[in-house]
């Protein structure tokens, strides 16, 4: 008796690792809080508007045009679409796990001077975030023993030339790099959660007194 072949299941969605935004528009779309906390959900697995909105306690409907929004600038892309009750759910992934600020961002191009604030947007966006769960984590732990031992908080002035400041670059990028790189982070099996902000960058030179 001839059988049918079964169907093959659907490859799984393909992410990038990582993305460096370089676009004045990817990163006007994320001087968005909202939009910031969106595109996390959607770097773990595909979800649905719908579902997203569950996650952050938010209505649907607010969050269409953020979707759609973070869709057009290329950081999200559809990646599914399944029909329910006369409707069509899409299902949306991001295009990396990880997205990172090219530095070149910071060198105030004739294009980033033209719209100064996006840029300050993000920053403020990005850490207001951080200090947010940061926030939330240290209420949480009170009492519990552990955390004070993954947390690191350094707010640092270091003084160097400008080959050892690109020097100190390098090897930071080469420990993020190393570390999302090796499958043992990949494979753990109690998994844990763990944001990590940074920032680099030069200070104005002091005023020098008379």
């Amino acid at each position: 008796m001839a059988t049918k072949k079964d169907k093959a299941a659907p490859a799984a969605p393909r992410q990038l690792d990582l993305l460096t935004l370089t676009d004045l528009e990817q990163v006007k779309v994320l001087a968005d809080p909202l939009r910031l906390r969106i595109l996390e959900q959607l770097c773990d697995e595909e979800r649905t508007t719908k579902q997203v909105a569950q996650i952050l306690g938010e209505k649907p409907t607010k969050l269409y045009h953020h979707v759609d929004a973070l869709e057009r600038v290329g950081l999200i892309r559809l990646t599914r679409t399944r029909p329910n009750r006369g409707t069509v759910e899409k299902y949306y992934l991001s295009v990396a796990r990880q997205f990172r600020a090219d530095s070149r961002l910071f060198a105030g191009s004739d294009e980033w001077q033209e719209d100064g604030g996006t840029l300050q947007a993000m920053i403020t966006t990005v850490f207001e975030r951080t200090a947010d769960e940061m926030h939330k984590l240290i209420a949480q732990s009170e009492g519990r023993e552990g955390y004070e031992e993954h947390g690191v908080l350094s707010h640092l002035e270091l003084r160097v030339d400008k080959k050892q400041a690109r020097k100190f670059q390098a090897r930071l990028l080469k420990l993020i790099k190393d570390f999302e790189d090796d499958p043992g982070a990949k494979t753990a099996e109690e998994e844990e959660r763990f944001r990590l902000t940074l920032a680099f960058y030069p200070l104005p030179p002091r005023d020098k007194k008379s």
